[in-house]
């Protein structure tokens, strides 16, 4: 007797059902009351980059030197498009004044602006006003939304309107906060209750989907029950390992295990619902049926959540923060939904008994899958199947290798977002790169050397402020702000650092040596985009093999595994190519925020397997029994409905990420539910079956090479 079959008989206990049930709320209800949920223990900014990043480093020299350590800074936008009065100067002045006197929430010292320098912008640029503020960067999400909150008391006071909301179109002067600052203010406000919205709505599609599906008042709770409970454990573990420091929560992070608990969730759900649909219309106990059913079903969603666990903990050895946190909560989270899907919802159905299915309960004798629509075209004609949907897939993958990326993180905001107002109103007065300066670090006997003219010569650089003079421990350090000709933020800026450190590194060299260190946003750009590629060759390859390994344990047939995962890749790369179409032409969003290819393998690549799973199971059942041909239809027509429903609700739940504001959530949402319709509807439904069909007795190789199954005769 396997550890299913056993686990299935335990669940015919009358005790049983309760035990579990009883068990479940106090826990979900215990743990909600003692840890904090996750939602509540985000990180507004966590870091993207870890210590040993060149530009983490020099920003550790900078601190040393120069001090402002733990800081976010912000530039702070006055604009008027008929010119800023004398009126509004004076009232710029007394904003000021105030804020020096009684400061923001988490401001870290006064606003960078004097009175001259002020009189100089003005001179300079009659309709733009910039001025510099930091904040601590260890605030919270309250906190955020405090800081803008307090800025436009504030200024409202002043002027007596609210200049953070006013159009910059107007006659009347507006102000806009941009900078890190204002970016990560303007996502703290993007997320403010998104939690709850994303939750509700998820819970509203999956709900509809199943009542669509299934044509029944109750059982469409079943599922929702088992995923609601499973989410509020492991929101408050997550909560709790994140308040002791164990883990970094950030609201992608959160955002992002929702729909994945949901969709994968009633993925395992279902599959027991089917199984348990089967056993009804042979065995006349019902819960002698779901024993059987629970037997058949722990296997492959063990095996089916051990793929996308495994697959989730190779995040583990990523080195770019937002890959790095989705490990272990997306691990937890998995893990539990599988939980509650082989002991919540068995327990549930066993309550209900035929009355879940109402008012279409089966009846024994009722069914019996696999005989009702014949052999699938597939099976039928497995050659022209496979080649058709390879060569569209195929052809679809083709576009994938035009994505491009960027990790300009203003590129996520909505483009009526402050952070972006303020940053385009800075670049048209002052130049893009003034809005984030690179700090070039030189340390060492250079450092008493004035390098700014060289600097300057460097091909990109539009400006070079400097040089700041302090000292590190006992060496002495020169600092030299250089703004970019381009969008600092871009790739563009990225590539062009490497040309201006080798002009600076020439400089250091030829006046008595030194280090070059770059500290700044385009430093950080570069940085991350270095740790993502590092990334990808590291967990991509990682991800394959231990997929591979649990299938061929699993199956015990390495060509099986080997197919299995091959197609699987196929459609990630096809969902890539369709992404982008959909994305570029349809949707018209600009290039691809970084690391969401990568997000969108793991996930589709587990995911997919779930399907593998799921149908091969079957059909290597069926094969102890049947010819191959007719296990394969088996195979096809026992889990195509629970396949093709599982499909729709993950894409759907998946879909859901799109309604949020956040171009990185817009692009993995769509990438992902197209990756998972593609799977459910061709590679799942056509590919897989063909390719077994057609490799005939070696589809088992080595478990079943000697005897194999029984001959092959083509279904009609």
């Amino acid at each position: 007797m396997g550890l299913g079959d056993w686990w299935g008989q335990r669940l015919t206990g009358r005790r049983t059902r309760w035990v579990i049930l009883l068990l479940w709320v106090m826990l979900a209800a215990v743990l909600s009351v003692v840890w904090p949920s996750a939602a509540q223990m985000e990180n507004p900014n966590p870091p993207s980059l870890p210590a040993s990043a060149s530009s983490v480093a020099a920003g550790r020299l900078q601190q040393q030197a120069f001090g402002a350590a733990h800081t976010m800074p912000g530039l702070l936008v006055f604009y008027q498009r008929t010119g800023i009065t004398s009126a509004n100067r004076q009232a710029i002045a007394q904003f000021l004044g105030s804020v020096t006197a009684r400061p923001l929430p988490r401001q870290a010292g006064a606003p960078l602006l004097t009175a001259d320098a002020l009189a100089t912008q003005l001179h300079q640029h009659p309709t733009t006003v910039v001025v510099p503020v930091a904040f601590q960067s260890t605030a919270a999400a309250p906190l955020l939304t405090r800081i803008l909150t307090k800025t436009t008391q504030r200024l409202q006071r002043h002027l007596g309107y609210d200049l953070i909301t006013a159009a910059p179109a107007g006659p009347r002067m507006v102000a806009r906060l941009t900078g890190p600052a204002g970016i990560a203010i303007d996502a703290s406000q993007l997320f403010s209750g998104a939690n709850l919205t994303l939750l509700i709505a998820t819970t509203l599609l999956v709900l509809v989907l199943l009542v669509l599906i299934y044509r029944s008042p109750l059982l469409p709770w079943v599922p929702l029950v088992g995923v609601g409970f499973a989410y509020a454990v492991t929101s408050a573990i997550l909560g709790a390992l994140a308040r002791a420091g164990h883990l970094v929560l950030d609201a992608e992070t959160v955002a992002i295990m929702t729909v994945l608990m949901f969709g994968a969730g009633t993925d395992y759900a279902l599959l027991v619902v089917a199984r348990y649909r089967e056993q009804l219309s042979r065995e006349a106990d019902h819960l002698q049926a779901l024993g059987r059913a629970v037997g058949q079903a722990a296997g492959p969603v063990a095996m089916s959540a051990g793929t996308v666990m495994t697959a989730l903990l190779a995040l583990l050895l990523a080195q770019y923060g937002p890959d790095h946190r989705f490990a272990i909560p997306f691990v937890v989270a998995v893990g539990m939904t599988a939980l509650a899907s082989l002991t919540l919802v068995p327990a549930c159905l066993a309550l209900l008994g035929r009355a879940a299915f109402f008012p279409f309960a089966p009846r024994v004798g009722s069914d019996t899958p696999g005989r009702r629509h014949g052999a699938p075209f597939a099976v039928r004609r497995p050659g022209w199947a496979a080649a058709g949907v390879a060569v569209l897939l195929a052809a679809l993958a083709a576009f994938a290798p035009s994505i491009r990326t960027t990790y300009n993180l203003l590129s996520a905001l909505p483009a009526n977002s402050q952070a972006r107002q303020g940053y385009a109103l800075v670049a048209a007065a002052d130049g893009p790169g003034s809005t984030a300066p690179a700090t070039i670090l030189i340390s060492g006997a250079a450092a008493r050397h004035d390098l700014a003219r060289k600097l300057a010569e460097a091909p990109g650089v539009a400006a070079v402020s400097g040089p700041t003079f302090g000292r590190a421990g006992r060496e002495p350090v020169t600092a030299y702000q250089v703004a970019l000709s381009v969008n600092p933020l871009s790739n563009r800026a990225a590539d062009l650092l490497p040309g201006i450190v080798a002009r600076a590194g020439a400089a250091v060299a030829a006046n008595g040596g030194g280090r070059v260190a770059v500290s700044g946003a385009t430093a950080q750009n570069a940085n991350a985009a270095h740790l993502v590629n590092h990334d990808a060759a590291v967990v991509i390859p990682l991800v394959l093999v231990g997929i591979f390994l649990l299938l061929f344990a699993y199956l015990r047939s390495l060509v099986a595994a080997a197919y299995l995962v091959a197609t699987v890749v196929l459609s990630y790369g096809a969902a890539l190519g369709l992404g982008y179409l959909v994305l570029t032409d349809i949707l018209h969003v600009g290039p691809w925020a970084g690391g969401v290819s990568l997000y969108a393998f793991v996930f589709l690549v587990a995911l997919g397997e779930d399907y593998n799973i799921f149908m091969v199971s079957a059909i290597w059942r069926a094969a102890t029994s049947r010819p191959l041909d007719e296990a394969v239809a088996y195979g096809v027509e026992s889990t195509r409905s629970v396949i093709l429903a599982a499909g729709v609700i993950l894409a759907g739940t998946f879909a859901v990420l799109t309604a949020l504001p956040l171009t990185i959530l817009l692009q993995f949402g769509t990438v992902t539910a197209l990756g998972v319709l593609l799977d459910t509807l061709l590679v799942r439904s056509v590919l897989v079956p063909a390719i077994t069909v057609l490799l005939g007795p070696r589809a088992f190789w080595p478990a079943r090479s000697t005897e194999g199954p029984a001959p092959v005769q083509r279904a009609t």
